[in-house]
């Protein structure tokens, strides 16, 4: 193992480049074989780490590519080259860091993961990609048959369609359930593609590392590709996925809520077969006490639960299906956001009850913000005017002339008073009004 801060003349230069990102020499001196791979400065960074951070994913994978250990932990902090390339924001660096193997659930020596220090400065994006990582090889484990098996479990022509459907970041029902629609082979194929998604569940929960947030997604989606299928096959419903569909957004009549919603999700989350799990007890004790229209929604928890804090703000996305591109307002209202004409087609038995209360709700908002815009520049204006004055050494004028007149009859009291005690001293210490 290389030692803290033992380096060459030729590796201390490595450092140096890639720390000022020169990455065209750094390359060179790697291609030279002049330098240890793995060599450590004097905080126990490797060159990889440095590359991390600086989020160079091409530099990451051309180290790695040389053998360099992408798990090595010798930082003086224990931090690793994925908690670096997280911090740094870059996801095609720590995307290339995750296919090479590292280790997600690595602590540093104040017991803090990657994602979990990400989530700390609001690396949102890598959060959430660390949080949702599955290889393309975990699922093809299981187009092998194993042991005694004379058939494997996963068909390979279904594994491009599977692996996005697991590596998605939009938990939203309706939005799985298009996808689904979508890719209707998942939906034909389902009970062995579940029975995938529980051995992925299953081994996520026992390995070495234990992954408790990716765990509890392929169960979660599992789940959701059962219902589909149900209702595809009209064991839970009618009308197939569109009814499926259509079932999701009926809005309550109180309020127009997604209550279907909600309790669907809050069954996927109750139906997890390890209870002991902390991902588990947290999304109960969280949802739990809730009632059921109020915020935090399910689909709110368990999306910040699995893609990090900052993804359950769904305030500027569809509403329907929680998309965040190419959302547009409703034009009546301008309140609520659709993604798509679909969106909104399957929303407007719900939202016309509603949309002129938006709108007059829209417009008091609006009418109150104009009024405040214009009580802070009035305010904004008048302290520039009030500045040449107060420059030039002149008392600010006093907003109440009966205040001031009233402060100084209390001081000639005062002062009355004081000299009456003192004789011709009136300044004691301590009374003194031009000091209070």
């Amino acid at each position: 193992m290389a030692k803290l801060g033992e380096l060459t003349e030729d590796e201390k230069s490595l450092f140096s480049h890639l720390n000022k990102g020169d990455f065209e020499e750094a390359s060179r001196l790697l291609r030279s074989g002049s330098v240890r791979i793995d060599c450590l400065d004097e905080h126990g960074m490797t060159p990889l780490m440095c590359a991390a951070y600086k989020g160079k994913a091409e530099m990451c994978e051309l180290l790695i590519a040389q053998g360099a250990d992408v798990n090595s932990n010798h930082h003086e902090q224990q931090y690793t080259a994925l908690m670096f390339g997280c911090l740094s924001g870059s996801v095609d660096a720590t995307r290339v860091l995750l296919e090479a193997g590292a280790r997600v659930n690595a602590e540093n020596s104040l017991g803090r993961t990657a994602a979990q220090l990400g989530a700390f400065i609001g690396q949102s994006e890598c959060v959430s990609l660390i949080n949702n990582f599955l290889s393309v090889d975990d699922l093809g484990y299981y187009t092998k048959p194993q042991g005694l098996e004379k058939e494997p479990k996963l068909s390979v022509a279904l594994v491009p369609a599977l692996h996005k459907f697991a590596v998605s970041q939009n938990l939203c029902p309706v939005k799985i359930a298009m996808y689904l629609q979508d890719n209707f082979e998942l939906v034909k194929n389902y009970k062995s593609l579940v029975k995938v998604m529980e051995l992925l569940t299953e081994s996520k929960i026992k390995s070495k590392e234990m992954q408790e947030v990716l765990a509890m997604k392929m169960h979660y989606l599992g789940f959701m590709l059962k219902k589909c299928a149900h209702w595809n096959e009209k064991l839970e419903g009618k009308g197939g996925i569109d009814g499926f569909i259509k079932y999701l957004t009926k809005g309550r009549s109180s309020d127009g809520f997604f209550i279907n919603m909600e309790d669907i999700i809050r069954q996927a989350i109750k139906e997890f077969d390890y209870p002991e799990c902390t991902i588990f007890k947290q999304l109960v004790q969280t949802i739990a006490p809730v009632e059921k229209g109020r915020d935090p929604t399910a689909l709110a928890v368990i999306t910040q639960s699995i893609n990090g804090l900052r993804c359950g703000d769904f305030s500027d996305c569809c509403v329907v299906c929680i998309e965040k591109r190419n959302v547009k307002k409703c034009s009546a209202c301008k309140m609520v956001g659709y993604c798509s004409v679909r969106c909104q087609k399957l929303h407007w038995q719900s939202h016309k009850k509603f949309c002129k209360q938006l709108a007059k709700d829209y417009e008091e908002q609006l009418a109150a913000q104009l009024a405040e815009e214009k009580l802070e520049d009035g305010i904004s204006l008048k302290t520039q005017q009030e500045k040449p004055s107060l420059m030039n050494g002149e008392k600010k004028p006093s907003a109440n002339r009966k205040s001031d007149e009233a402060v100084n009859s209390h001081k000639l009291k005062t002062e009355n008073d004081q000299n009456t005690n003192t004789g011709t001293n009136g300044d004691i210490e301590g009374t003194n009004l031009s000091e209070s």
